[in-house]
This record gives structure tokens, C-alpha cells and sequence, in this order.
């Protein structure tokens, strides 16, 4: 049986029969593949730092979203409540409401007369 030997040096020397020395260097498969390794490594930090950024951004979005719906749902909420209000008057407090707001869009009763003050004051 024959012993391999592992040679780790760079650069071998070989002479043959002629005694003329001639220069090898052996094919280092180790560092392609170990640039591919490093490579792809690096893209896909790179791939995993955009998306992270770009979920952070659209989470910051959907989030001034849902501020806006909860603004508006809290609006509605208070319209809601008012109407409500208004829809349980008594009879006597459900025309004191109407004539408000008949006397807020320009309706007056027969003979009213209406005068406004120009001076500012």
C-alpha cells in the first residue's frame, strides 16, 4: 500500500528524470468556493437588510393608517352619541332642537324678525 502525502505548501517543486525542475502550483478549489460562500453570505445580509427596512416602513404606514380609521371611528362615535341624545328628548326638548336648528340654517317663524349685529361688538 502506498501513503498519500498531503502537500500544503503553495508552490512544489518537481524534478524528473532530466534533472529540470519545474514549477507547480496547485488549483486551490477551497477559495472559490469559499469567495462564492462569502458572496452569497453577503447578499443575502443584504437581502435581509432591505426587506427588514422595508417591513419597518410599511408598518409605519399601516400604523399612521390606523390612527386616521380610529380618528374618524372616534367622530362617528361622538355623532353617534349625539344623535342618540337627540332621538330620547321629551317631546317639549325635540322642538326646542328643531327650532335650533331650523334657526341655524335661515328659518324663522311667521312675523320673527332677525337682526345682526355689524358693529363687531
Amino acid at each position: 500500500m502506498r501513503k498519500k502525502n498531503n502537500i500544503s505548501a503553495e508552490n512544489v517543486v518537481i524534478s524528473d528524470s532530466e534533472n529540470v525542475v519545474k514549477e507547480v502550483t496547485p488549483v486551490k478549489k477551497k477559495t472559490k468556493y469559499r469567495f462564492l460562500l462569502i458572496t452569497a453570505v453577503v447578499i443575502f445580509a443584504l437581502y435581509a437588510a432591505y426587506m427588514l427596512i422595508s417591513q419597518f416602513y410599511q408598518i409605519d404606514k399601516k400604523q399612521s393608517e390606523l390612527d386616521a380609521l380610529n380618528n374618524k371611528i372616534s367622530v362617528q362615535e361622538i355623532k353617534n352619541d349625539e344623535l342618540t341624545d337627540i332621538y330620547n328628548l321629551s317631546d317639549k326638548d325635540n322642538e326646542e332642537y328643531i327650532e335650533k336648528k331650523a334657526k341655524e340654517d335661515g328659518y324663522l317663524h311667521a312675523g320673527e324678525r332677525v337682526f345682526v349685529n355689524i358693529s363687531g361688538d
